[in-house]
């Protein structure tokens, strides 16, 4: 645990100063006191670790005196404990918060009611503090972005009291007194990109994640809350109050509900069980998934979409496919991280099942599935904390810390030559820049086994070089337009709802107007044969409705564009296992003694190149 770490680097003297980031604003487990927020459980760490005066900071409500009568009320409140329940006693090994200061009025200093700015009288103060004997201190400082922004200007700010105080907490950090007294101090902000870099550099500060809970924790949470009356809004007046019982269902229903609430904090499913039971609701299902989206957008900014993995693919899925995931199931099962790929790359024309390979890969090997999305496709207006046109980096700084939290998970990154906001690292002098953040996350070697990325494209002559590294995407697959005789296993899968049964799927599939469409385009035309069904006043729709939008459909690709994708899909392919064992008509011709043949695939790239307008 995050705590552990903390604890072992001050009692050896590593460190007296730690940056704390991500989840801390959560609920935290505690023998003693049970689940509070996070704040008080770290006063309350810092008091087993032997501190006398614990102290909050913030720059806007000034100091904070902990006091456990104020925690036990606010448990009350949230329905953490019954309302019965008493502050618990003082033991031996608990001794109450602050109760064995060594000068009973320390805290009593004039500076504990000083104006909270951060001043330099006040920073002054603080450290007269910290250099004194007659008791150890252990203070906590939260939303350190308040006192030390992501700011590039604020070396030459004209705010001198904001700059010293910034300083003050930089020097603290080197300062063996402090170290040898046996102070402790713990910085608080959620996301690392809003602070200082300064602050990311120091190696006297170690840097520690509070992560999101893990299976074990969710799962004794639930437990938890399953033992407590809570007291909910009426459904029928919302002013009068109920008490309830949670019904959580039995030992192994709790077991997947901690399982389908990956993604989660604590105090999400807090708010979701209470919600549910107001509704007279069980948590499952699409009011399960349904909170569990919008909870996972919100705290991404949109960055983060979750999906459901593909645990039942439907047996037309390309073998070859297939295959590759049996085979990274089977290292994941035996720990052979060799035959598990940091990253993949899905290569083909859109539409040809590109996110169904990703999601059945979640699937089949019990991981989370997200979707990243990058700065382009993000419609919702965010609002940077330092408005220096970071917006996107920011978001995706916490929405990589949640892919960690998150793992084991799958992360699909779809059309990866888009991965390209405003600014970045540049990648051969030219425009096209990919945030530093990600590619770190990606390059992560901690992450390999934990997070899977998937990265797709179209047009892989397009793709930034550095996602060229065999290292990060280190397979490559091939994913081109299905055959006819898949084609008609697709259409029927598309149709099997809504239409007739006695239609004639394999000849269907061999019209000339099918020849090369990708999997969505055969679920938009058995869509819209639904459709022009219904128009008739029918049910469900016949073999003539199926062949009159076929008739009428026109793909979003000419043939020649098609063609120029699927032949740098194969251009970029490293292995004959990796592609397709058989490719439609038109790319028979590229394969020669079981081989591809990249010599014809460039000559014929170059000539559509030019008949499509896409070379000088």
């Amino acid at each position: 645990m995050f705590w552990q770490r903390i604890e072992s680097q001050y009692k050896v003297a590593a460190a007296h100063q730690y940056l704390l980031h991500f989840n801390v604003n959560d609920l935290l487990y505690d023998e003693h006191f049970g689940y509070i927020p996070a704040v008080d459980y770290l006063m309350e760490q810092l008091n087993l670790l032997g501190c006398r005066l614990i102290i909050g900071y913030n720059a806007t409500k000034g100091f904070m005196i902990p006091r456990v009568g104020q925690w036990v009320a606010t448990q009350k409140i949230l329905g953490l404990i019954p309302k019965d329940q008493e502050v618990p006693e003082e033991t031996n090994e608990r001794k109450r918060i602050n109760s064995r200061l060594s000068y009973n009025k320390l805290h009593e200093d004039p500076f504990y009611k000083s104006d909270p700015m951060p001043t330099k009288e006040l920073a002054n103060k603080m450290h007269d503090l910290l250099k004194q004997e007659r008791a150890r201190i252990g203070l906590v400082v939260t939303n350190l972005e308040q006192i030390a922004p992501n700011d590039p200007s604020m070396e030459s700010t004209s705010k001198e009291n904001t700059l010293y105080f910034y300083h003050q907490l930089q020097n603290w950090a080197s300062d063996l007194e402090i170290r040898r007294k046996r102070h402790i101090v713990l910085l608080l902000t959620q996301n690392t990109y809003d602070i200082h870099p300064h602050f990311l550099v120091n190696q006297e500060i170690p840097i520690v994640e509070i992560p999101f809970p893990d299976y074990d924790d969710r799962l004794r949470f639930i437990n938890h809350l399953s033992n407590i009356p809570q007291e909910i809004a009426h459904q029928d007046s919302p002013d009068q109050k109920v008490e309830v019982k949670l019904d959580l269902g039995n030992e192994r229903e709790k077991q997947t509900l901690a399982r389908e609430t990956a993604g989660l904090n604590l105090f999400g499913i807090h708010d979701l069980v209470r919600h549910a039971a107001s509704l007279k609701q069980k948590v499952q299902g699409q009011l399960l998934n349904n909170y569990r989206r919008e909870s996972v957008k919100t705290f991404s900014h949109g960055i983060i979409e979750v999906s459901e993995p593909l645990t039942q693919p439907n047996q037309h899925w390309s073998p070859h496919v297939t295959r590759v995931i049996q085979d990274i199931i089977q290292g994941l099962k035996d720990n052979d991280m060799r035959r598990v790929p940091r990253g993949m790359l899905l290569m083909g024309p859109t539409g040809n099942g590109n996110i169904f390979a990703a999601r059945m890969l979640a699937g089949q090997t019990n991981m989370a599935f997200v979707k990243l999305r990058y700065a382009g496709q993000i419609s919702e207006v965010s609002i940077s904390i330092n408005d220096n046109g970071s917006t996107y980096e920011r978001n995706l700084n916490s929405a990589i810390s949640f892919i960690r939290g998150l793992a084991p998970v799958v992360v699909f990154m779809e059309e990866i030559e888009q991965a390209s906001p405003h600014s970045g690292i540049k990648q051969n002098n030219s425009e096209s820049t990919i945030p530093a953040i990600l590619l770190n996350a990606i390059n992560d070697a901690s992450l390999h086994g934990k997070v899977i990325w998937i990265g797709t494209s179209s047009r892989p002559d397009l793709i930034p070089p550095i996602f060229r590294n065999s290292e990060i995407f280190s397979q490559k697959m091939v994913l081109l337009p299905p055959i006819r005789q898949s084609r008609a296993g697709i259409l029927q899968f598309f149709c099997r709802l809504h239409s007739q049964k006695e239609m004639n799927f394999q000849e269907i599939a061999s019209h000339v107007k099918l020849r090369g469409v990708s999997v969505n385009d055969l679920n938009q035309i058995a869509q819209r044969s639904h459709n022009l069904a219904k128009r008739k006043n029918k049910d469900s729709f016949d073999e003539e409705d199926l062949r009159e939008v076929i008739d009428d459909f026109m793909p979003n690709y000419s043939h020649e564009m098609r063609m120029f994708m699927s032949l740098l899909a194969l251009q970029e392919a490293t292995s004959r296992s990796m592609i397709p064992d058989r490719l439609p008509p038109p790319y028979e011709e590229f394969i020669e003694e079981g081989q591809i043949n990249k010599t014809k695939i460039n000559v014929r790239i170059m000539e559509l190149s030019k008949e499509l307008g896409l070379s000088a």
